[in-house]
């Protein structure tokens, strides 16, 4: 998938990525991307645009399929990330054209965020809390780990297709 850059649209000192997750029922891949703007200010994501493709294809009930791709970020100091929607429900993974929804879960991890680093997965509704927020410790650049993971239903078959998903990290300094 590719993404084009879009500068930031806000003037508080806060650098926006965007996260596009998609995962596909049988055939297809789960992949995220990322998009960011440029800030003035030496904290930032260090590059344009991140993707990745990952496998196994869900083909079963119950089935998860994840994926993690490396964020780097440039900062002089502590700084802080956090994750959001643009709308509501866009950070579940969602069937492109009948809207089945697969359960979708996150976290971050890495050095640099220290104990606020996620062990276990978060469920999408508890990681764009605004309460919820990683602390970046030290100076960068620094490496955090985006996590996605879909899991289909127990139960029922889902529909086969494309599955995505759009989280907003920003960064604050």
């Amino acid at each position: 998938m590719v993404i084009a850059s879009r500068p930031p649209d806000r003037s508080d000192g806060a650098e926006i990525v965007e996260l596009r997750a998609l995962a596909v029922l049988a055939a297809a891949a789960v992949a995220v991307g990322a998009v960011c703007g440029s800030a003035s200010a030496i904290t930032g994501w260090a590059q344009p645009e991140y993707t990745a493709t990952p496998a196994p294809h869900i083909t079963g009930l119950g089935q998860a399929c994840t994926d993690a791709i490396i964020l780097v970020l440039d900062h002089d100091g502590v700084a802080a990330i956090q994750a959001s929607a643009i709308q509501p429900g866009d950070e579940v993974l969602t069937h492109e054209t009948t809207g089945d929804t697969l359960a979708t879960s996150y976290k971050l991890t890495g050095a640099a965020l220290g104990a606020s680093s996620d062990t276990d997965w978060v469920a999408s509704a508890q990681f764009i809390l605004p309460a919820r927020s990683y602390s970046v410790e030290g100076v960068g650049p620094s490496d955090i780990t985006f996590h996605v993971q879909g899991e289909a239903a127990a139960v029922r078959a889902n529909d086969a297709g494309t599955y995505t998903a759009s989280i907003v990290l920003t960064v604050t300094w």
